[in-house]
């Protein structure tokens, strides 16, 4: 394999990576979620993780302003309406993806979050996309997202909750579409920071808006004595989320992100539940049924029909390949 090879590559390992690191996270907060309340769950996830976050972000600067990464210095200046964003986005994340994920599960089920909260997300991307005029319509992106979509809805039916969709379930339902409609614009808009600004500074900004939004939760609910009726399951359940969920996971996606789009990355949420089942199958000894191995590897020939599709800009202008920056290589 070539070096160009191996570097176009690299954007996609790490985005499967990362929803493997979230798969396993699924069944970490299916643990963790039996002791702790989802808000003050995601509050601590947040907040503990901000010194290392920016910790990491100041070590960045002082690294690449000695000239020891790239080479040019690095400024941490960003435009009010893109600090704005971030924050936004931040917010968005929290309270918008992670604790209403939590909220909608009580009133639906996980295979329902499944295919509702997280499997519709891409294709929402893509109708955002489209409509920004920011990548065309094609053959392979036609039946890739359906079909992917139809793979997901055979992996959760076939785990032991199935798919249902009833009355009871639609107030959880609509919230979780909801949803996948603020994951997209939180894709499309972390898309446009990521080619700007520093990665380390994004992240943790968009963790500290969150853990800011979350903090009346974790103010009005914690005391020393929540605290100290918590198991070690629990702590460890927190610990997986805020460093391997949280920082490896966020880092992993949005540097990917900057690299492939908001489509192409939105397309390896069709991992999740697949990671998931696998995660649960693994960890937990849960049943692992052939519908399910079956509907996976529909998930991963669907994934492979869009990622080999080249649609991320509508037109592209000639450049020599030595001009073109790096944030428009694709993989």
């Amino acid at each position: 394999m070539t070096h160009n090879k191996q570097h176009s590559a690299l954007p996609h390992a790490a985005l499967v990576a990362s929803f493997m690191l979230w798969g396993i996270n699924i069944i970490s907060m299916k643990v963790g979620g039996r002791e702790w309340d989802p808000l003050v769950f995601n509050g601590l996830r947040y907040a503990s993780i901000l010194p290392i976050l920016w910790g990491y972000a100041l070590y960045y600067r002082k690294r690449a302003n000695q000239g020891r990464l790239s080479g040019e210095s690095v400024s941490y200046k960003m435009e009010r309406g893109d600090l704005w964003l971030a924050i936004g986005l931040g917010v968005l994340s929290a309270v918008g993806l992670e604790a209403m994920f939590s909220y909608a599960l009580q009133y639906s089920n996980a295979a329902n979050g499944a295919v509702l909260g997280r499997g519709f997300m891409p294709v929402i991307t893509v109708l955002f996309a489209l409509w920004l005029r920011e990548i065309r319509l094609t053959p392979r992106l036609l039946i890739g997202l359906p079909l992917a979509v139809a793979c997901v809805a055979v992996v959760v039916a076939g785990g032991s909750e199935g798919l249902r969709f009833t009355a009871e379930t639609m107030r959880g339902d609509v919230l979780l579409l909801l949803r996948s409609v603020l994951g997209a614009v939180y894709l499309i808009g972390m898309n446009r920071l990521v080619k700007k600004y520093p990665l380390p500074l994004l992240v943790a900004i968009e963790m500290t808006a969150g853990a800011v939004a979350l903090l009346p939760a974790v103010v009005m609910q914690v005391d020393g004595d929540m605290l100290a009726s918590m198991s070690g399951t629990g702590w460890i359940s927190l610990a997986y989320t805020a460093l391997f969920g949280t920082v490896l996971g966020f880092y992993a996606h949005n540097w990917s992100l900057g690299k492939l789009g908001p489509v192409k990355a939105s397309v390896y949420g069709f991992l999740l539940p697949v990671m998931a089942a696998i995660s649960g199958y693994v960890l937990l000894s849960e049943s692992l049924s052939a519908y399910q191995i079956i509907g996976g590897t529909g998930v991963l020939a669907a994934m492979y029909i869009v990622q080999k599709d080249r649609y991320q800009k509508r037109a592209a202008i000639p450049v020599s390949r030595s001009s073109t920056p790096d944030h428009q290589q694709r993989g």
